[in-house]
């Protein structure tokens, strides 16, 4: 099994993933203003997988951080370069 980080804070060109379901991020939106966030359930992002750049770095994240972690290994078994967990400490305003 590949080791995949955990960050807190997103560097920049980052594209933050959410993984979460539809209903979690409709009661708890992730708003992360320097960065792009995109919304692909995990359930969804196998069918999408061949959308995203395999080179761009992508930070996937979700509230336990399990199914983030298990998309983030899903991801790198796909051959993407640039995957690691988010964790962020809180939202920022």
């Amino acid at each position: 099994m590949t080791s995949i980080d955990t960050v807190e804070w997103p560097a920049p060109g980052d594209i933050i993933i959410d993984v979460r379901h539809p209903d979690e991020v409709e009661k708890k939106p992730l708003h992360w203003p320097t960065h792009r966030v995109i919304v692909v359930p995990f359930f969804k992002l196998t069918e999408q997988i061949d959308t995203l750049n395999k080179h761009q770095s992508y930070l996937l994240y979700c509230e336990q951080g399990i199914m983030s972690r298990l998309q983030a290994d899903a991801m790198c078994k796909k051959g993407f370069c640039n995957i690691a967990i988010f964790a962020p400490p809180s939202n920022p305003a």
